[in-house]
């Protein structure tokens, strides 16, 4: 048994060497991905499968031993284990033998995740190879020490504790080349074994991402069971995984917490007044196909070009099972397609500046929906994947270094908080590092401040305010082109602009590409995505920083060309709907309040001495309002009601809708 302590010790001794020096930063020079060694420590029941067998021999009736060592992580679920092991087998029948045995072994496991979709319990498998020293005692009889060779497979089940610890409970059958009780009735048989193993694999090594999106200090108070159970639109579908956070009380959702779309118009099924449109049909606010008539009047210009996407579709014979896997089919369209489309693709001798973009966020092990909502809203978002697969997500594209630190100040107005610089050179991502400039300093020199710039500049109270632009507030309209097991080859997306990709909790990698503010250049881009093989390419459109319907985005296009003719005629309206739902006392039942819970953010009004109003919501607009009214109808607020109101002054809903026309 020392021995074998000995053997765990020095192991462990010069992995942990090793790594004080295989830290890399996420911005240093590739080193592929972290080894991300494991100290394994394990325990279990040893049973021989020779000759001498006890009647009663089992899994859980043998002799007790131990294992331990490394366990390394590879690429693709795949890891390798270097283990120390030590047991001892006995069996009294006609003959009477004890065996001491210790001895290493490396063994190769293959974790299937990627097929249930799920990290927390999944199955795995193991096959190695063991050099065995045994020490065999028969019938009193104390044998030399002997080596046998052992090919060990494994098959059990792994419980991901958390980021560093990891437990497998496995069934394993060693199959021995060599005889270990020594039978003097048969003589020279190779004996094997079969043993039930506990194992613990804590990762002591790596170190926490210093770049997180979020400081966890920050977090200590809050109740992270409780956050990620919550779920606001009552959708059985946690806020925490909604993509679709305000749906409508009884509105059947996907596993993603968005309203069901069959025909994949953009329209959900609960308002689509034509069902089963096409695939690829161009539909109003009602998810009604446009008529010849007026398909022609909107989209003329957009009728041919659609239209030779789907010919190349039909035309090119490249189908899917004629190739081993969907990176190669994809590659394969790809190519075809580019080979049409993009025939001055392949121009990559021309160096181009180094650009600024601004870090917005940094996600390794996936994005919240609310905050991948939020990111999507922005127009010119990019994606970058690092060496140790964390995704960084960036915004801009500037080779001037104050346009970027102007951006980043903006981002930051817009709430977020770990933002820098980062600097792309020719497709080389890099943290922004300020150069050092060494000055001699004179000190007969007179120092006199620069003039301040009032470009948009206002000082007031010796505080700068800077007038910026909320950034994310305009309608964007992005192709989401499919969700897959695993990530893509780079070499798919070859011609495609602005591809995004994020992981969901459920392991799924999702790539959004394009982001347009006209629908019809998204319809275009649709069907490009189409004939490139992502035939279940779909157009999903965000905004406000949330994910929204497409009628809700065309009802408000159909709203800006009046506003900006009312502006235009010097008229500034300050029109707002209110959602009432109920007058109370202060103090309201705990049923009305688990009610209004449903329904978001509410606040209230103070109506004569000991009675209040209570409200759901202010919008913009009245399409928005009656959606919330119906929410808290639904809910049992049955008397709730919308109010408008003009620069503060309550007035009729027929006067604001007259307002609004």
């Amino acid at each position: 048994m020392n021995h074998f302590l000995k053997k765990v010790i020095i192991l462990f001794a010069l992995v942990s060497c090793a790594n004080l020096f295989a830290q890399e930063d996420i911005f240093g020079k590739p080193e592929g991905k972290p080894f991300q060694p494991k100290f394994t420590l394990g325990t279990g029941f040893y049973t021989l499968t020779g000759d001498i067998q006890n009647k009663d021999a089992g899994l859980l009736n043998g002799s007790s031993g131990f294992n331990a060592g490394m366990k390394f992580d590879l690429e693709n679920n795949f890891d390798l284990s270097f283990l120390f092991v030590n047991t001892s087998f006995s069996a009294t029948v006609e003959e009477d033998f004890s065996s001491e045995v210790d001895g290493f072994g490396l063994h190769f496991g293959y974790t299937f995740n990627e097929f249930l979709k799920q990290d927390k319990i999944t199955p795995n498998f193991s096959l190695g190879i063991q050099r065995l020293g045994v020490t065999t005692t028969i019938n009193s009889d104390r044998k030399n020490r002997t080596g046998v060779i052992a090919i060990p497979f494994a098959c059990g089940m792994r419980m991901n504790a958390t980021e560093r610890l990891q437990f497998d409970i496995s069934v394993n059958l060693g199959l021995g080349f060599g005889d270990i009780d020594m039978s003097q009735i048969n003589k020279d048989n190779a004996d094997g074994y079969m043993s039930l193993n506990f194992a613990m694999h804590y990762d002591l090594f790596t170190k926490n991402n210093s770049n997180d999106y979020f400081d966890d200090s920050y977090y200590d108070d809050v109740d992270f069971v409780k956050l990620d159970s919550q779920d606001e639109d009552g959708d059985l579908v946690p806020d925490i995984d909604d993509y679709c956070p305000q749906t409508q009380i009884g509105v059947e959702v996907d596993k993603n917490g968005c309203p069901l779309d069959d025909d994949k118009d953009g329209i959900p099924n609960y308002l689509d007044q034509q069902k089963n449109t096409p695939e690829g049909s161009i539909v109003d606010e009602n998810g009604v196909r446009l008529t010849a008539e007026k398909y022609k009047s909107v989209y003329s210009s957009l009728e041919v070009a659609t239209r030779r996407y789907a010919n190349f579709y039909n035309e090119v014979e490249i189908k899917r099972e004629n190739y081993k896997s969907i990176d190669d089919y994809l590659i394969a369209k790809a190519n075809a397609f580019n080979k049409v489309f993009n025939e001055n693709l392949n121009d990559n001798s021309r160096v181009v500046d180094l650009i600024y973009k601004v870090k917005i966020g940094e996600f390794i092990d996936g994005v919240p929906a609310k905050i991948a909502n939020k990111l999507l809203s922005l127009d010119d978002l990019e994606s970058f994947t690092m060496d140790n697969d964390a995704v960084v997500y960036a915004v801009g594209s500037y080779t001037n270094l104050q346009d970027a630190r102007n951006r980043l100040f903006i981002m930051e107005e817009s709430g977020f908080d770990d933002t820098y610089v980062i600097v792309d050179n020719n497709g080389e991502i890099s943290e922004y590092v300020e150069p050092k400039i060494e000055q001699e300093l004179d000190e007969d020199e007179l120092v006199v401040a620069d003039p301040i710039k009032d470009e948009n500049i206002d000082i007031k109270d010796n505080n700068t305010t800077v007038e910026i632009e909320n950034p994310i507030y305009e309608t964007v309209y992005r192709i989401q082109i499919g969700a897959f097991s695993k990530p893509l080859s780079e070499k798919v997306f070859v011609g495609v602009n602005n591809v995004i990709s994020f992981t969901g909790k459920d392991g799924f990698v999702r790539y959004m590409t394009g982001a347009f503010s006209d629908y019809s250049e998204a319809v275009d881009y649709q069907a490009q995505m189409r004939a490139r093989g992502f035939e279940d390419a779909f157009i999903v459109t965000y905004r406000d920083g949330e994910r929204i319907s497409l009628n809700i985005a065309m009802k408000k296009e159909k709203n800006i060309p009046v506003m900006e003719e009312k502006e235009s005629k010097g008229l500034v309206l300050d029109l707002e709907f209110t959602v009432q739902i109920m007058v109370d006392e202060v103090l309201i039942s705990a049923d009305d309040l688990q009610k209004m819970t449903l329904l978001g953010n509410f606040d209230k009004k103070a109506k004569g001495s000991d009675m209040y109003e209570y409200y759901a919501g202010t919008y913009s607009n009245l399409e928005e309002a009656n959606i919330q009214l119906e929410k808290a109808k639904q809910a049992g607020f049955t008397n709730s009601f919308v109010f408008a109101t003009k620069n503060g002054e309550r007035i009729s809903l027929e006067e604001a809708k007259v307002l609004v026309q």
